[in-house]
């Protein structure tokens, strides 16, 4: 009877191990919903695609050139015993969305006239300067009409507003704060329009006065630029609410990007728990900062002759050691792989490389994919027929990669860039999830010992990286304000970006009292 028994309780063991390696997508991600994008749109998705395919797809793919087989010991490490601190998420202290207008905010009044805005840029720097345009045209009384989409930027892409964006869910979810149009009327149509580029970080009294005296003269605005018009702080309470609700709440991408964002989600999550690795390693960014550190002579020469060869980026000679001594360039795939692994995130770790083409290509990626072999990507993630309707708009493929990285358990940018700062932004709105911001002016003086021999990887290298690092997490504090001492443009250009961390404006503490409604400033 024991031996009945005993070969009983073996074989359901045998049953469910098997069983776990045959269970390869679960049919939707596991995120409560306050922890979601705004508006997921699960129902649009199936609408889209089709109820029966959609349950194809999360059930049945598998991503091109990636194997679901198990993964032997050898090839992937143990984890480490510290591993569920490196997933958990930090704590929130029970700041919650408070986005609500005060008691005192009232119905747009009647516009004085209307508001054109030509947003310039990647992705998200007209994310903010759209969000921005919604503020300035409640400020200054003016009835906005959609913005026009950057088509001239490094990146050309064609793209309207409405290719990227939700636009009628802007336009409903702003109602109660500003008129939103989709076209300028046809009786403005010869009406003379006054092109203004607005001072940077402007405050309240420069629009209040300066450009609403406009609407003396004439009936139609236009800003001829978006980005960084607006200041990040001493706004009235109800601007930066409004700006947030514009950021987080109205500004929702396109319904075939959000369905095709949240596939990618669930076929990440299908991996377990994972990082998102803004992996900035791009020729652009190369070329506009100057950092060259790794590359041959011919490739640096490559990103020279690009850089002078564009006129908006006004700094042509740049010294690529001081630039990376100051933590101003982004970190190479093989330094943001010592870095994970010097954090303590183990070689089977899944990561969502969110970027465009890696400059070098295979020949630098090698460095990440030998410690990391399960690097993915939504090229991997989807086929070339699902990811065709956004080919040749990298505003689309971008606004793709931000979903993964706002949904992610963990993001990790290595440039300070506008996408790392809008992700950013966007996690600490939804709940603070784990951000880490490398601290690339130190780590560089250690991946340098490294290469000197000086330093060697291991448990001392790791505890110096990891106590490092236990304030750059993500965790909840106020907006920094400028550096002492600077003053004028350079001041405001020391000051965290409002849409890098909208806290005190637009999360408050939740009383813990639960018969209280109080909201604690």
């Amino acid at each position: 009877m024991r031996k009945m028994l005993s070969c009983a309780i073996c074989t359901i063991a045998m049953m469910s191990l098997l069983s776990v390696h045959l269970h390869k997508f679960p049919h939707h991600s596991k995120l409560s919903d306050p922890y979601r994008l705004p508006n997921p749109q699960i129902e649009i998705r199936d609408k889209i695609l089709g109820k029966e395919q959609e349950q194809r797809w999360t059930r049945e793919f598998i991503p091109p050139n990636v194997s679901l087989g198990p993964l032997s010991s050898q090839q992937f490490p143990v984890w480490r015993p510290n591993c569920p601190i490196l997933w958990k998420p930090v704590t929130n202290r029970d700041y919650m969305p408070c986005t609500h207008p005060t008691p005192n905010y009232t119905a747009p009044p009647e516009p004085r006239g209307y508001l054109l805005a030509h947003t310039n840029g990647g992705l998200n720097q007209m994310r903010a300067g759209i969000c921005d345009m919604v503020a300035i045209a409640r400020i200054i009384n003016a009835t906005l009409v959609v913005p026009e989409l950057d088509k001239k930027s490094y990146w050309q892409d064609s793209s309207n507003f409405s290719d990227v964006f939700n636009e009628d869910h802007f336009i409903n979810v702003l109602a109660n704060d500003v008129k939103v149009i989709k076209k300028l009327p046809k009786e403005m149509g010869g009406a003379p329009i006054a092109i203004k580029y607005f001072k940077s970080w402007s405050g309240m009294d420069y629009y209040q006065e300066e450009i609403s005296s406009m609407w003396a003269d004439y009936k139609v605005i236009q800003a001829g630029k978006t980005d960084s018009r607006l200041a990040n702080n001493n706004l009235p309470a109800d601007i930066q609410k409004l700006r947030c609700r514009a950021c987080y709440e109205a500004l929702c991408f396109a319904p075939q990007i959000e369905a095709m964002g949240k596939l990618l989600v669930d076929r990440m999550r299908s991996y377990g728990t994972y990082i998102a690795l803004h992996l900035r390693y791009e020729k652009d960014i190369l070329a506009f900062t100057g950092c060259t550190h790794g590359l041959s002579s011919a490739e640096a020469d490559e990103l020279k002759e690009i850089r002078d060869s564009n006129d908006k980026w006004k700094v042509k000679d740049i010294d690529p050691r001081e630039q990376r001594s100051k933590g101003f360039c982004p970190l190479t795939p093989k330094e943001a792989a010592i870095f994970l692994s010097a954090l303590g995130y183990p070689s089977n770790t899944p990561i969502y490389i969110a970027a465009g083409d890696i400059y070098g290509g295979d020949s630098y990626m090698g460095d990440l994919r030998s410690r990391y072999p399960m690097l993915m990507s939504k090229e991997k993630l989807a086929s070339i027929e699902e990811l065709e309707p956004f080919a040749n708009h990298s505003t689309q493929l971008a606004a793709l990669d931000y979903i993964v990285s706002v949904e992610s358990d963990v993001f990790m940018p290595t440039y300070s860039g506008n996408m790392a700062r809008a992700v950013e932004g966007h996690r600490r709105f939804l709940g603070h999830r784990r951000t880490i911001s490398p601290d690339k002016k130190a780590l560089v003086r250690l991946f340098d010992k490294i290469e000197q021999g000086i330093k060697k990887e291991g448990k001392l290298l790791s505890d110096k990286v990891i106590e490092m690092h236990k304030k750059r997490q993500g965790s909840p504090r106020k907006r920094k304000g400028p550096i002492p001492g600077t003053k004028g443009t350079d001041r405001f250009r020391s000051e965290e970006a409002f849409y890098v961390n909208p806290l005190p404006d637009c999360l408050c503490v939740q009383s813990r009292n639960p018969n209280a409604s109080v909201i604690i400033r």
